[in-house]
């Protein structure tokens, strides 16, 4: 409304000029309706306020904090540990087969006729009640009931590998993220430090103009470095922001929170020297998906044994007890009790030999085989993968220390060079190009100094996890903090 106000308390007076003030209402008049319609639907509700969407204030999180928040919280992992339960019920059923199994069944016939014909004068029905229990003991069966069980076992342990590989992979994830996101806000602060100076720069170069020690091409070019370190300090809250969501999604937070990571003080996965070679046994001690790939195989022989041992005999034990109840006269055999329960008692065994099924073990068996093969490949082609994790990881690590190195060169000769250069410029021997050149070098020494940095940590990174060995941080070695019971906070900037 006040804003309203405001628009109407502009407008000309209505005498005088009555052409320019048709004009004037003319312009001003749709731009009046519309701010009316948005005041008024807004008090309405139907209009969102300005602020509907506002994030929430900036609240900080640590390494070991975002990291155990992505093991708790991950669907994935929790989906993989609901299938290592499921795997392990296998286990306890495939054993089943060892033990006897005891069945019971009651069967209640009616009925004194045999396509219409009555069997018995002067009955219509029968009522014959049969109440039997079975005892049932597998005594031979060839390796069936054992190669069930190894089979299911290493299913159970390729699950829990496969649970160890995802949660390897969710710590990769999340100190990834949490890395790229403090060397970006590392870049923000150079950036805001970079247009700090083009400021400053700025001051000097009006002041020159104006005392008549420089021109006005001076001013101009440093209203551009102003402009350029701004722009490019808007890109790196942009991507900020962005690394900040990509690192909510790793820790599974679906509010709209934006983090800030807190310094590290120490890599926790520093590397003293790298050697694929050597660590190679370490990996393969230690990486689940070799482990995953040698479970496999011995899950994959013991199928074939299991598909094998199908085409052997088997021998079960049997006993069972009859109990019968059968209507009085129902039967004219005077020898057996009408109307009265009576039982019996049988034990036996049961061989069951197979002799035609259609093809069905045959393929059955080649099948097997077939499995057996491809896991023996898959397992080789693992062994091949990590030497190359390893090998890529050593150098990405290599490549990461050697830009740090002449990162760090370049940023040293770049702050001399820019010092040199402000002096010269004061003294009229070089150009104010010359000093915005000198601006923008060190502004990107700064900032290769801290892509490598942080490339360096990613690349520890990926070397634990090339060798197995990166494993989620300690928060109680000292008991229980209060991080790991809230572990985010609101920021204090």
């Amino acid at each position: 409304m006040e804003c309203l106000l405001h628009l109407l308390s502009v407008l000309p007076p209505t005498g005088g000029n009555n052409g320019n003030n048709d004009r004037v209402l003319r312009r001003i008049g749709p731009i009046v309706v519309t701010g009316f319609f948005v005041l008024f639907f807004g008090f309405l509700g139907l209009v969102p306020p300005p602020f509907a969407f506002a994030d929430d204030p900036p609240r900080t999180v640590t390494l070991d904090a975002a990291v155990m928040k992505a093991l708790s919280t991950r669907p994935d992992l929790k989906a993989e540990m609901d299938r290592v339960r499921s795997a392990r019920e296998q286990v306890g059923q495939a054993r089943a087969g060892y033990y006897p199994q005891v069945s019971a069944s009651l069967q209640t016939i009616y009925g004194n006729s045999l396509f219409g014909f009555f069997l018995f004068q002067g009955y219509q029905y029968a009522d014959l009640n049969l109440l039997t229990f079975t005892l049932t003991q597998t005594l031979l069966d060839f390796g069936k009931t054992g190669s069930q069980v190894k089979s299911s076992r290493f299913g159970w342990l390729a699950e829990k590998d496969r649970e160890q590989e995802l949660m390897s992979r969710t710590i990769r994830d999340a100190e990834s993220a949490y890395f790229t996101l403090l060397a970006d806000q590392h870049q923000v602060l150079a950036d805001e430090k970079s247009l700090e100076d083009a400021r400053l720069q700025l001051e000097r170069a009006r002041l020159r103009h104006v005392t008549g020690a420089g021109i006005i091409l001076d001013v101009t070019r440093a209203r551009v470095n102003v402009e350029s370190a701004r722009l490019a300090l808007i890109r790196s809250r942009d991507k900020v922001k962005s690394d900040s969501l990509d690192l909510a999604q790793v820790m599974g937070i679906r509010r709209n929170v934006f983090l800030v990571a807190q310094e590290v003080d120490r890599d926790p996965n520093l590397v003293a020297s790298p050697d694929p070679d050597r660590d190679l046994p370490v990996a393969l001690s230690h990486r689940p998906e070799w482990k995953e790939a040698n479970d496999n195989v011995q899950a994959a022989g013991a199928n074939l044994k299991f598909a094998k041992s199908q085409n052997y005999p088997s021998v079960n034990a049997l006993i069972q007890s009859f109990t019968a109840t059968i209507p009085s006269g129902a039967l004219p055999f005077t020898y057996i009790p009408n109307n009265q329960p009576y039982s019996t008692f049988n034990f036996g065994g049961v061989l069951s030999v197979p002799i035609f099924e259609g093809g069905y073990m045959v393929h059955q068996t080649a099948r097997a085989r077939s499995d057996l093969a491809a896991s023996i490949d898959t397992r080789r082609s693992v062994r091949i993968q990590i030497g190359t994790d390893l090998r890529k990881a050593a150098l990405d690590i290599q490549d990461a220390r050697e830009q740090l190195d002449e990162a760090v060169t370049e940023e040293e000769n770049a702050r001399k060079n820019d010092i040199l250069v402000e002096k010269a410029y004061r003294m009229g021997q070089v150009q104010s190009v010359d000093v915005m050149d000198a601006q923008t070098e060190l502004r990107q020494a700064r900032e290769s100094v801290i892509r490598a940095r942080y490339l360096l940590m990613n690349g520890y990174v990926s070397y634990q996890y090339a060798r197995g060995t990166l494993n989620p941080p300690r928060l109680y070695e000292n008991g229980p903090s209060s991080q790991v019971r809230n572990p985010i906070q609101p920021s204090s900037r």
